[in-house]
């Protein structure tokens, strides 16, 4: 479909396409195990009813019609899943607990390693050679954005201060965040925002980058000089796979 792009100074035809993304922190493939047997997570049937003409028709090992006592053939009912919640099962069918489950890193050559989920972050812990300018983590995808805030005046009154330091500079922060629990990890933009006279620091937590792939050369006769934001060249190392040392089971 046709797009037109239009200012007081322009009104041309454009073309539009969705910008991809390149993953930050990519992991290697995760398998789950319990006393040998793969292991994976699946979405079972919590509750659920059967409907027809938009009433809910009472079951037994048959569908019954509740006005009419009908039996009602399965082929004109309609099935409506109401809730549902997820279970481990290993290969064989059986049901196996969370803390039997022992995870693998499987690499390039198909070999597995034993490690363990990430735990929680506690800290938002931010080193000087981390805080960088703000033009440069203009690319980055945010999936989520969280205030960071405290009621104590005093608390507050320290918090101002360094988000005055950050903003005098135009920096913001990077480091790593994980909510644990699993094998996700974010990066996490950490800035101050001051808006009628409050303000408050935001944590933005991404996984991927935009990757243009359709920037157009400049012309060489531009009379406005145009200065190109700085590059971020490094990224806070990731948390790294952990060997598992809680547990030694054998693995048949």
């Amino acid at each position: 479909m046709p797009l037109r792009f239009v200012t007081p100074n322009l009104d041309v035809e454009i073309k539009y396409k969705k910008v991809n993304s390149t993953l930050l922190a990519p992991l290697p493939p995760i398998t789950m195990r319990a006393n040998g047997k793969l292991v994976e997570k699946v979405r079972t049937i919590a509750s659920k009813k059967y409907m027809r003409n938009g009433k809910a028709l009472a079951s037994e090992l048959i569908l019954i019609d509740p006005d009419t006592q009908e039996k009602v053939p399965s082929h004109e009912a309609m099935e409506v899943l109401e809730h549902y919640n997820y279970r481990l099962i290993d290969e064989d069918g059986n049901e196996v607990k969370e803390e039997e489950v022992q995870y693998f890193a499987v690499k390039q050559d198909g070999s597995e390693e034993e490690v363990s989920p990430f735990e929680r972050s506690r800290e938002i812990n931010i080193p000087e050679d981390q805080w960088v300018p703000s033009t440069s983590v203009d690319g980055f995808i945010f999936e989520s954005i969280y205030e960071l805030f405290h009621p104590d005046e005093k608390v507050a009154r320290r918090l101002f201060e360094e988000a005055e330091r950050r903003l005098k500079e135009d920096k913001v922060g990077i480091t790593t965040w994980s909510w644990g629990r699993g094998f996700a990890q974010y990066y996490a933009i950490v800035e101050p925002v001051i808006k009628e006279g409050k303000f408050v620091w935001l944590m933005k937590l991404t996984q991927t980058k935009a990757e243009y792939t359709h920037m157009m050369e400049v012309p060489s006769e531009a009379k406005v000089p145009i200065k190109a934001p700085p590059t971020l060249q490094v990224l806070p190392p990731v948390q790294a796979l952990v060997v598992s040392t809680k547990r030694k089971k054998k693995v048949d």
